[in-house]
């Protein structure tokens, strides 16, 4: 509640229905003057305080990350989906210029701290939700990003665009990003849509994470043409990288009831089906491939415990 001492907050009164204030600004919940001000119920701030409020807990998670990390994988990971679900609540009134800042102190902790970071595409979450996917997709491009050796501005840059490739989804009905089955012809058309309708909230946003359009936009492109929203050949780098990222996360992770998720061989397998049919980049695949795995030392497991396997797959 700390980050909201320099905010109004409102309640709703309980029988005329009227918003009151409740705590002025510069108040904190420990002044004696809200004792006389009991109150259980939701407290609310006015739309123009949001990116306020998004920035104090954007500062406070960034104080405690690197406590976090050290007291395990599983609170770095809840941490991130807080602040994001927050952050994606309504992704076209402002607010994303937060989680730049947020991206730089990832990519921070994990040239300290690697194997933190990387190993939190496999603590898995009973609710799958699409925060939770792009939490995943980001860290395996953060990998990603170390294993190819960009500089620390490129690997934020896109790992930021990896937490946003699929924030037109928060604009796709509900019932269909749950759906327990295969989507009709038409809800798949409507699932399309997505790629379009994060490149546009993007762009409404502020400039710092309009570079993330790309990728937003070109995530499920194919090099032969096939893919969507445009069918297009020429794809941006970040767009070939999160198609294969994106693809991998999916399929390994997203256990749904008429699909159960797929052992991380038989994942690699399948996207090279893709790679040799022209579908997508095999200089991306085969190094997200060995990204997968630490070459610490004598090439030691992590994400994949058979290196001939890889090797047979890429060379």
């Amino acid at each position: 509640m700390k980050y909201y001492d320099d905010i109004n907050l409102f309640y709703r009164n309980k029988t005329s229905g009227e918003i009151l204030l409740y705590k002025s600004a510069g108040m904190n919940f420990r002044d004696e003057r809200l004792k006389e001000k009991t109150y259980t119920g939701d407290l609310y701030i006015r739309q123009q305080d949001k990116g306020l409020c998004l920035s104090k807990v954007q500062k406070g998670f960034s104080s405690h990350l690197d406590e976090t990390m050290h007291e395990g994988n599983a609170r770095v990971k809840q941490e991130l989906i807080n602040i994001i679900d927050e952050t994606l609540q309504e992704p076209r009134s402002g607010g994303l210029e937060v989680l730049p800042d947020t991206m730089e102190i990832i990519v921070d902790s994990y040239s300290r701290q690697p194997d933190v970071i990387k190993n939190l595409a496999k603590i898995s979450h009973t609710d799958y939700t699409t925060t939770i996917h792009s939490l995943n997709v980001m860290a395996l491009t953060v990998g990603y990003c170390f294993y190819t050796k960009r500089s620390f501005e490129e690997t934020v840059r896109y790992g930021l665009t990896a937490l946003f490739h699929d924030i037109g989804k928060t604009e796709i009905p509900r019932e269909i990003l749950i759906a327990p089955r295969q989507l009709t012809e038409y809800e798949f058309e409507q699932m399309k849509r997505h790629t379009v309708l994060g490149a546009e909230i993007l762009q409404a946003n502020d400039p710092s994470v309009h570079p993330c359009i790309d990728g937003a936009l070109e995530h499920h492109e194919k090099l032969d043409g096939r893919g969507y929203p445009y069918g297009k050949r020429s794809i941006s780098e970040i767009g070939q990288i999160l198609a294969i990222i994106d693809s991998y996360e999916a399929i390994t992770n997203d256990d749904r009831l008429y699909r159960t998720s797929m052992d991380p061989m038989d994942a690699l397998r399948l996207l090279k089906e893709e790679v040799d049919s022209g579908r997508m980049n095999r200089q991306i695949f085969e190094d997200f491939a060995y990204s997968l795995t630490d070459f610490a030392g004598g090439r030691s497991s992590s994400h994949i415990t058979r290196i001939a396997g890889i090797e047979a797959l890429t060379g």
